[in-house]
Formats: structure tokens, sequence, C-alpha cells
């Protein structure tokens, strides 16, 4: 695995926890 690949797959990674952050924050508010 490359690099680049490497920090792709990490900022996917974060990517998706924020989106879940996200997600579990507005159903909480609604």
């Amino acid at each position: 695995m490359s690099r680049k690949t490497q920090k792709f797959v990490v900022y996917l990674m974060l990517i998706c926890m924020l989106l879940t952050t996200l997600l579990a924050g507005i159903s909480m508010w609604f």
C-alpha cells in the first residue's frame, strides 16, 4: 500500500467518524 492510499484511508475514516457524530447529534436534537 502506498503512502497516498494510507493517507486517503485515514481521511476516509475521519470523515466517517465526523458523519456519525453529526448524525447522532441531529437525531438527539430531533
